[in-house]
């Protein structure tokens, strides 16, 4: 019986991940199955690339390479400020150098793939590092997942250029006797789990596609003016219970209230000395606490009327700003207890 090559396992596992998105038909997980597909792409190549050894899969295999960084980047850091400029298009700069020096110089590919992954990779694991606050279109309860999940997709994409500088290695020193294991060993490993971290982060909001023109300076200095804008922004969130919105972002704020989404973060910042997400779940916090004390509803639908979409993620805020669950809130305060 032939045996059947390790990638080809990994291959299955992302597709079973794959077919969870599709049919779960939610237009937010678009992102995820576009980064899913390029994952099997790459383990589809790379399966046949060890088993044929034709040298139209060798080729493939690298263009599957040189994309899957932008991929990674594409699903893990969608950042306005980005967007259009010049520090965006210096993104996109390095794998079309890649895809030049793979046609031009194909000895040299693992090497650019080792730059590749590895700038990707640091580049996502410092924005995870900047505040939940920097993820403007994420979802303000998935900010913290989505911080998380780009740092373990900069963790993914270094390790894997360490891999192919390793492999590069074994070609040249040792005629690749390692490769084969060097390259089961990366994707075998690795790109299920980072399959795994798409399919929780994806529950991100599609971004707003017309965003209105918004106030980019506030004086640094001046607290005065930035207690204004803080007022403006509480006023604005509050007066159609914007709160209550359990899709709501960062930049939905800002596109609502009229205030840069990094002008905003700093003015609650400076406040409140809480990040956007802590902020927004003290009001979601405070309207539930109403409800406990003065309705019979039930606790889940105090939950989803108040913002939060899990439970856990509910109790958790509560605890932190009232001290105790939401079922001995309502008993100590002596009103209508139901149960859970």
């Amino acid at each position: 019986m032939p045996a059947i090559p390790l990638p080809f396992y990994t291959l299955t596992v992302l597709l079973l991940l794959l077919l969870k998105i599709l049919f779960s038909r939610h237009a937010e997980y678009r992102n995820a199955a576009i980064f899913l597909s390029g994952c099997a792409i790459l383990i589809l190549m790379s399966a046949l690339r060890w088993t044929f050894d034709a040298v139209i899969l060798r080729q493939l295999q690298s263009l599957a390479a040189i994309a899957l960084p932008p991929l990674a980047w594409y699903c893990f850091a969608s950042l306005p400020r980005q967007r259009g400029g010049p520090k965006h298009a210096a993104y996109w700069l390095a794998p079309v150098s890649a895809l030049i020096v793979n046609l031009a110089a194909p000895a040299m590919t693992d090497i650019a793939l080792m730059f590749l992954f590895i700038g990707y990779g640091s580049a996502l694991i410092k924005i995870s590092h900047q505040g939940v606050d920097t993820f403007i279109f994420s979802r303000l309860s998935d900010a913290n997942i989505t911080a998380s999940m780009a740092f373990f997709a900069g963790c993914f994409l270094c390790f894997s250029g360490g891999i192919d500088f390793a492999i590069a290695v074994d070609f040249h020193f040792f005629e690749g006797v390692q490769a084969p294991i060097l390259v089961a060993l990366s994707q075998t490993l690795l790109l299920p789990f980072i399959g795994m971290a798409v399919v929780f982060k994806s529950q991100m909001a599609p971004p707003p596609k017309v965003l209105s023109a918004q106030k980019d300076a506030v004086p640094e200095h001046n607290d005065e003016a930035l207690a204004e804008l803080y007022h403006h922004i509480e006023k604005t969130l509050l007066e159609d219970n914007l709160f209550l919105d359990p899709d709501i972002t960062l930049s939905l704020i800002g596109k609502a209230s009229g205030i840069a989404p990094r002008q905003l973060s700093r003015a609650v910042n400076q406040i409140c000395g809480c990040n956007v997400s802590q902020w927004v779940n003290g009001f979601r916090v405070r309207h539930a606490q109403a409800l406990l004390r003065n309705t019979r509803i039930p606790v889940t639908q105090i939950m989803l009327d108040s913002g939060f979409s899990t439970k856990s993620h509910f109790n958790k805020e509560f605890a932190r700003l009232s001290g105790s669950t939401p079922t001995d809130f309502r008993r100590f305060a002596g009103e209508n207890p139901v149960p859970d």
